[in-house]
């Protein structure tokens, strides 16, 4: 049976369920009845009649029935189980979330690390890794979905059961072993989504945002979905199947620690950038360099310029080894796409272009890790990667986006880009002026206006008058009383 004729398969037998009373005591539902047959539903809604009605009272049904399984466990004193879905160390945006669910005695809070079967094997084990050590490290509950021994994945009973709440730190499901994407879960359980960056993406014909963003077969099968804007709520509620219903806005809960800004002491600085032997931390300028990954296009989506520009980026590391530090930081499928599109011939190549950083005095390489301290204690960045013209507002120093044809954005995005420098990827000497007469020389023109942009687009704490973290802890706890 293929993909397709599984999923007519599974409209029939929800439809059935429903004509025969498997929905009609919502404590009772069948445990036949899983995710799956709901994003059947969802794929065929648009032919259906009036199959979008239907799905929005399925997905009601479905909701109540999980709210009212937890609450019967905490009735009968059992422990809720609360389990977030990692992949990524640096995509983590819930630390305080995680300490305030596990001091809540009717919790039990824990992380899953699953490995990303879409990622090439060494990849794939290369960030298994770093992220269970950084959870690890860090003191998390940290179970790991990856037996390196035998090579094989763990099931949920092996790591203590399927919970009653899945956190999700992603949209994209299906690069997740089966059993910890959304359509095997049963309806018991309860969903929700905490974006891994801030949406400012868009396609040229702006069906990306659209498809998969606001109305992504995944958001309408979550329970809550925490929105890190006003402009992007707006969007749930214009686009989503459920118009909204499902999406709160919270704020972008990762920006929580940057509401919190310290001072930086010298041994600090030297740990987190590489300053260069008889150099002192403030005597260098200290610039982030992150490309993306979207060289040819995935669902639409065209941002990366380095096939153009990356051994100039290294050649400026080179360059200003005494006078900028810089921190090469690559989306985490850099390493795949760049070989895909031929930019480099193979992943040793690859490789062996990322040790050029790494043997610099003045530079170094961070891939799977916490990023946010790095951005605090920056001078500036240079990037094509779209989430990160909304994170880098909230320590409001100079960015320089390098354009490209195809590059789209949503309308959080279009007002953004106004705070920040444009430059053609491909125009070196443009580039190199932006590390001489903003970076060094402190010549920051759109700072004012930048602070501005952040108050009005992003400023959540003003709005919700809590963090964000705060928020999404109060309305989870909210499953917990009947």
């Amino acid at each position: 049976m293929n993909p397709n004729e599984r999923y007519v398969s599974l409209v029939k037998e929800l439809i059935n369920g429903v004509d025969a009373g498997d929905f009609d005591n919502i404590e009772a539902i069948p445990a036949k009845y899983t995710y799956e047959h709901l994003y059947s539903l969802f794929l065929f809604a648009g032919a259906l009649d009036n199959g979008k009605m239907l799905y929005e009272q399925i997905y009601d049904i479905v909701v109540r029935h999980g709210k009212r399984s937890i609450y019967k466990k905490v009735r009968n004193g059992e422990k809720i189980k609360v389990a977030f879905l990692a992949i990524s160390a640096a995509e983590w945006p819930a630390s305080d979330l995680y300490h305030s669910l596990c001091q809540n005695e009717r919790v039990e809070c824990y992380i899953i690390v699953p490995p990303l079967v879409d990622r090439e094997a060494d990849s794939r084990i290369d960030t298994y890794r770093q992220t269970y050590r950084y959870f690890e490290q860090n003191g998390y509950d940290v179970r790991g979905a990856y037996d390196e021994t035998s090579g094989c994945i763990l099931q949920w009973d092996d790591l203590g059961g399927k919970p009653d709440v899945v956190i999700h730190l992603t949209p994209w499901f299906q690069s997740l072993p089966a059993a910890f994407q959304v359509i095997s879960f049963p309806f018991s359980c309860i969903n929700c989504y905490i974006p891994y960056g801030i949406y400012v993406a868009d396609s040229i014909d702006q069906s990306y945002a659209v498809n998969f963003v606001y109305n992504k077969e995944f958001i309408n099968m979550m329970w809550r979905v925490y929105a890190d804007s006003k402009k992007n709520l707006e969007g749930y509620r214009k686009h989503e199947l459920l118009r909204g219903k499902n999406v709160v806005f919270s704020g972008y809960i990762k920006m929580d620690q940057l509401y919190r800004m310290k001072e930086w002491n010298e041994e600090e600085i030297r740990e987190i950038w590489k300053i260069p032997a008889g150099k002192k931390a403030d005597e260098m300028k200290r610039v982030i360099i992150a490309p993306h990954h979207s060289f040819m296009g995935y669902g639409g989506i065209k941002y990366s310029t380095f096939a153009r520009n990356a051994w100039f980026l290294l050649y400026l590391a080179q360059k200003y080894q005494d006078k900028v530090s810089f921190i090469f930081k690559p989306h985490p499928n850099l390493r795949l796409r760049a070989v895909e599109a031929g930019v480099f011939e193979n992943y040793e190549e690859y490789d062996r272009y990322v040790e050029e950083w790494n043997a610099l005095p003045n530079a170094k390489v961070v891939q799977e890790t916490d990023y946010l301290d790095i951005f605090a204690t920056s001078d500036g960045m240079i990037m094509d990667s779209a989430s990160f013209i909304a994170e880098y507002m909230y320590v409001n120093k100079p960015l320089l986006f390098l354009q490209r044809e195809g590059q789209a954005f949503n309308e959080l995005g279009k007002v953004l880009l106004e705070g920040h420098y444009l430059q053609q990827g491909e125009h070196y000497l443009k580039m190199e002026k932006f590390l001489q007469d903003i970076i060094l020389n402190g010549h920051d023109t759109k700072k004012d206006i930048r602070e501005k942009i952040r108050e009005n687009e992003l400023d959540y704490m003003q709005i919700n008058k809590c963090m964000a973290g705060e928020f999404i802890y109060h309305d989870i706890c909210s499953l917990l009383t009947d």
